[in-house]
């Protein structure tokens, strides 16, 4: 948990249920069983997968009626998923509290084999057709904000309206009240989510060092929407997760150096890690791709606890950072490309290579590192799950089990 913060397991008999379980892995103490737990933006194998990824499935022998599947305007039905493959997740809120920003209007385009978006900030995004069902990443072309003038657009038309009322906000909170697994809440980024993602990666690492005030203007008032609407909701459901996502690392570590992040990152944090704290939340985790080494040193500093999905092809080693964090959260490191079609013989060695010996030391979700691929095959997925449940103790799911060879 959170250093500092209380332990809040409540005396369980028999089979615990998801709040319980997931309280006593960050908690280092023995669950009932392991769960294939997915944290919000990095689900692993947990949540469901896009549209021609599910429809992947399907076609090698996933029932049709298993929900999981990721496209726009239609309900994924996790549940339906997670009851199937016996994985589970954390809630989440599904409100703003407060009146929605004016936004922005965009133009969509087809060029050749590609999409053309544009919107009135400026931005411009090339990516593939049916993107949004698509195992893709877009290509960034012009980012919305350019210089000052495009960043007093940007900031008049995302800056949200009135906060609700605290009793609206309360009533709102009521219905998360009794729940039985734990509540996850989003309380937003600094450099990866904010600075990179309205200037690019370019300028939002030259600005650093080339217009400091600018970028603390930005950084700021990003900030100030997070301790506006989303702090007094922290305050008042006391989560059991607060996450932010970065994505600030590559293959060999950091995008900017660990004292730019903690000159303009860093305050945010600790300010965070004092409110969780304040709050009894018991976990304060930052989702990153890339190589963490070097960032999990920094996080720790400020307060937190938790890094996901650990990706296997950077170069992270869970085994070294768990010796030298022995209170951290981890999750993931499993490589997601064993689920592919013609990769079943790398199943058993992948899980049995990590796994045992992660959760008998604690603090460990195991899970695929990332989303499953296009490449996937039923066949390959019961496998892997197969044994991923076995090791964990776990009973759940309603999946054929097929032993690995």
């Amino acid at each position: 948990m959170v250093p500092g913060l209380r332990s809040l397991i409540p005396e369980t008999g028999g089979k615990m249920n998801d709040l319980e379980r997931f309280k006593a892995i960050v908690n280092f103490e023995k669950p009932d069983y392991i769960p294939i737990f997915g944290f919000p933006g990095a689900p692993g194998v947990s949540s469901g997968a896009m549209k021609k990824t599910h429809d992947r499935l399907v076609e090698t022998g996933m029932p049709e009626n298993i929900g999981g599947c990721f496209q726009p305007g239609k309900d994924p039905d996790i549940a339906s998923w997670q009851k199937y493959w016996g994985t589970t997740g954390p809630i989440g809120i599904d409100f703003f509290p407060g009146e929605p920003a004016k936004g922005v209007k965009s133009e969509k385009r087809i060029v050749g084999e590609y999409e053309i978006i544009e919107d009135e900030t400026g931005a411009t995004t090339r990516q593939v057709i049916d993107n949004d069902i698509t195992y893709s990443m877009p290509e960034f072309i012009r980012y919305p904000v350019r210089d000052r003038k495009s960043w007093e657009f940007f900031k008049d038309r995302f800056t949200p309206g009135k906060r609700w009322s605290f009793d609206r906000i309360d009533k709102e909170c009521l219905r998360f009240d009794s729940r039985t697994k734990p509540l996850a809440i989003g309380a937003g980024s600094t450099w990866g989510g904010c600075l990179r993602s309205v200037l690019g990666p370019e300028l939002a690492c030259t600005i650093l060092y080339d217009e400091p005030g600018f970028a603390e203007e930005i950084l700021q008032w990003h900030y100030w929407k997070i301790r506006h609407y989303i702090f007094p909701i922290i305050e008042r459901l006391k989560p059991e997760i607060v996450y932010c996502g970065e994505d600030i690392c590559y293959k060999s570590g950091m995008l900017i150096s660990p004292e730019m992040f903690r000159k303009f990152c860093s305050p945010y944090y600790k300010e965070l890690y004092s409110l969780c704290k304040d709050c009894n939340v018991d976990l304060l985790a930052i989702d990153t791709d890339g190589n963490i080494m070097e960032f999990t040193d920094i996080v720790n500093e400020t307060g937190v606890n938790g890094l996901f999905p650990c990706e296997v092809k950077a170069g992270n080693d869970l085994f070294l950072l768990r010796k030298k964090y022995p209170h951290f959260i981890f999750f993931g490191w499993l490589e997601k490309e064993v689920l592919n079609q013609g990769n079943d013989h790398l199943i058993k060695k992948e899980i049995m290579k990590k796994v045992p010996v992660l959760i008998e030391k604690g603090g460990y979700f195991p899970n695929a590192d990332h989303g499953i691929q296009p490449e996937v095959t039923f066949e390959n997925l019961c496998k892997f799950l197969t044994l991923l449940h076995s090791v964990c103790n776990n009973p759940e799911g309603e999946f054929p089990r097929i032993e690995c060879e």
